[in-house]
């Protein structure tokens, strides 16, 4: 379904909700989640949506805590949020997390909260996040100080995906400023935690919160409005080039989605960065501007080299001219074969009837095979002649009866064994330009 970004909060209030919006928003999801950490921007967030929602909608709300167990205090602020979920009928639910002791603690304490709500989330749910204006005003400093291009300075979106799921995350307090959000909270009473943390100017943005934004405010007043339009404007500008960028990219990927680089080997390094930055971002991958170089260099080498980038959650590889983005490798599944039953693989799945002995073993090393005129090849010979992808030439599976080498999936059957039937199914998640006939 098209969405447009639904104006969520009236002119009269910054915190009071369209109810077009939020009738919108109940009806389409199983559960509607809120992240509650007890800061007074989570707490404003979830007052003023129970106040103004239905008693059947309230049923479909459920208040998330992340306990990330950094502070002293953090079993006290557990216990803090399910007091307040208490006393406002609100469902709650609190998710204790490990953190990634290589990351940056701002960084590692971001992932994991991220990857608790994946945890929990349904495709059918949605989950509202409590960022406003000020948020979005550091957003755009840091990136902008650290170095970015046109979708870092795009800022924090309204809304997105959730990883690679279809669930939502929409932020809608974030054209609220954060006197908006205080004044309400004074107004209602609220109680809420104060972090300690955030005084501690060792994180970047609590050092851009304290010491650079009120001096910019001091001499720009409506700085912060003036940033927050622009980064809507940027995102929508961004938005258009991507989707330029994606029609282009259609006629320039072949059939199994790798990128022909003859499209753009005569482009300036400039284009070419481009292309690259494009090209991944459309398969869910954003890689800093230094890697980006470091793979155009690597791909643009002569073509009988096989060079290989790997990232956290991925690797990018060269098959005949195209490049492709892959899963990260898996350990091949070697197993006996019974006849009839499927075994399914990391990256394929194969059945062999006829037989009760086959087994798959690892690629033999200096093997001969025999084909139909009765001559025999050397297997290495015939993968090159068959242009398997280097990515696929340890994964085939290779079919044995006793120390006999009997098949490679459907790609070759020794000719004294032809009673065998085998069915072979690629996973679509490792491309596999289809074999030449032979």
């Amino acid at each position: 379904m098209k969405r447009s970004t639904p104006k969520s909060l009236i002119s009269l209030s910054p915190l009071r909700f369209n109810a077009e919006w939020i009738d919108s928003l109940f009806s389409e999801v199983d559960k509607v989640w809120i992240g509650f950490s007890g800061g007074v921007d989570s707490h404003v967030l979830l007052h003023a949506l129970v106040n103004q929602i239905s008693v059947e909608q309230k049923q479909k709300l459920v208040a998330l805590h992340v306990h990330h167990g950094l502070s002293i205090n953090a079993d006290d602020w557990l216990k803090h949020c399910e007091v307040v979920c208490d006393n406002l009928g609100v469902s709650f639910i609190a998710q204790r997390v490990q953190l990634d002791a290589q990351a940056s603690l701002e960084d590692a304490a971001r992932n994991a909260r991220y990857q608790a709500f994946q945890k929990l989330m349904s495709d059918r749910d949605v989950i509202l996040l409590a960022h406003h204006a000020g948020d979005q005003v550091e957003t755009v400093l840091f990136r902008l100080l650290r170095g970015t291009g046109g979708k870092g300075l795009s800022g924090i979106p309204y809304e997105r995906l959730l990883g690679y799921g279809s669930t939502r995350l929409i932020r809608p307090l974030l054209a609220a400023s954060k006197n908006d959000i205080e004044d309400y909270a004074q107004q209602q009473q609220l109680v809420w935690i104060h972090d300690e943390s955030n005084a501690d100017e060792h994180f970047t943005r609590n050092f851009l919160r304290q010491s650079v934004v009120p001096v910019l405010k001091e001499r720009f007043p409506k700085m912060e409005q003036n940033i927050v339009s622009s980064a809507q404007r940027i995102a929508t500008d961004y938005a258009m080039l991507s989707l330029f960028a994606q029609r282009q990219l259609v006629a320039w990927c072949n059939e199994l989605g790798g990128l022909v680089l003859s499209n753009i080997a005569d482009k300036s390094i400039e284009e070419r960065l481009f292309w690259w930055r494009h090209f991944l971002q459309d398969k869910g991958v954003s890689l800093p501007q230094a890697q980006l170089e470091s793979i155009e260099a690597m791909f643009s080498s002569a073509e009988d080299k096989q060079p290989e980038f790997e990232f956290s959650h991925g690797r990018i590889m060269r098959h005949q001219n195209a490049v492709y983005l892959l899963p990260p490798d898996e350990a091949v599944k070697l197993a006996a074969l019974f006849s009839g039953e499927t075994l399914p693989r990391p990256f394929d799945e194969i059945c062999v009837s006829g037989s009760d002995a086959c087994v798959l073993k690892a690629r033999p090393q200096g093997e001969s095979l025999m084909m139909p005129n009765g001559k025999t090849r050397k297997l290495k010979k015939w993968l090159n002649d068959e242009a398997i992808p280097n990515w696929w030439r340890e994964h085939l599976p290779y079919l044995y009866l006793g120390d006999a080498l009997v098949a490679i999936g459907d790609l070759w059957l020794h000719p004294d064994y032809s009673y065998l039937e085998i069915k072979w199914q690629p996973s679509s998640a490792l491309p596999l330009p289809r074999a030449k006939c032979s």
